[in-house]
Parts: C-alpha cells; structure tokens; sequence
C-alpha cells in the first residue's frame, strides 16, 4: 500500500480531497515497530499523529499515586488514531504508546495535517470534529482508570 491509498483508506480523513491527500504525502510515512518497542513516550516532543494499519498498541500513563503504569486504552482496528498530540505545534505526548504486537503504522506530521485542514476548512472542520471525538473517550477513559485508582 503507498501513502496515497493509506491515507484515503483512513475513516477519519475520509472527508478530504484529492488535493489535501496530496498535500499530506510528502508528510507521511509508515512505520513498523516490533512486539516491545516504543511508538513514542510522554514528555517526548509531539510532532505527529498516527493511524493504526496493523497490530496493537497500549497507551499508558504513570500516576503518582501507583507504583506501575496503568493502561489507558488499547488499539487494534484499523485507521484508530494515536498520538493526538502531535496535532498542537509545540506540544509532548502525554502517555507513552507501546507496541504489543508487530505494528504498522501511518506517521502523518502534525503541521503538514493542520495545514491540509486549513487548505479546506468546511472539510477541516468536520476530520477535527471526528477527532475531538476520539479525544473526548480517551479522557474518559483516562478519568476512569484514575478514579478507579482512588
């Protein structure tokens, strides 16, 4: 699969034109990591989004009130999005993602994404609606794992 086709076959960006998904390749890899490896940790600098093509992937978070870490969410559909930070110009994730099997990944630059939204904002607005919605239940999620820690 090339990057074109990848990124059409992405519900999320489903919306886009041609133009747009053109825009976006020369800001788009894919990426394999093996079982065990890191995709990216907090604290580390959020430069981009990612889209699951194969295999699966825990977010977790470290709390300070437990020792371990806690998982947030595990993902292992196609085209789930993760690494919303990498969205915001000048933010760090804030949980780190690991791989639990062989994964492929789709890597889309954050600020070659926003500027393909910009390029068309009704179209723009309706990918950042999709996405706050993601966001919107993976904070839920995370407020669950944090109360049921208390």
């Amino acid at each position: 699969m090339d990057i074109k086709e990848a990124l059409k076959s992405i519900k999320i960006l489903n919306g886009l034109d041609d133009e747009q998904y053109e825009m976006l390749v020369p800001h788009s890899k894919i990426v394999e990591k093996k079982n065990g490896e890191i995709l990216f940790s907090v604290g580390e600098e959020a430069s981009c989004v990612f889209f699951m093509l194969e295999g699966k992937i825990s977010i977790q978070v470290k709390l300070s009130s437990r020792p371990e870490t806690v998982g947030i969410v595990v993902l292992q559909n196609y085209g789930q999005m993760v690494g919303w930070s990498g969205l915001i110009g000048g933010s760090h994730y804030t949980a780190t993602s690991y791989c639990q099997a062989d994964t492929k990944i789709l890597c889309v630059n954050g600020v070659g994404l926003m500027t393909a939204l910009e390029h068309n904002p009704c179209t723009g607005f309706d990918v950042m609606r999709e996405m706050a919605t993601v966001i919107s239940s993976r904070i839920r999620n995370l407020q669950s794992v944090v109360l049921k820690t208390i």
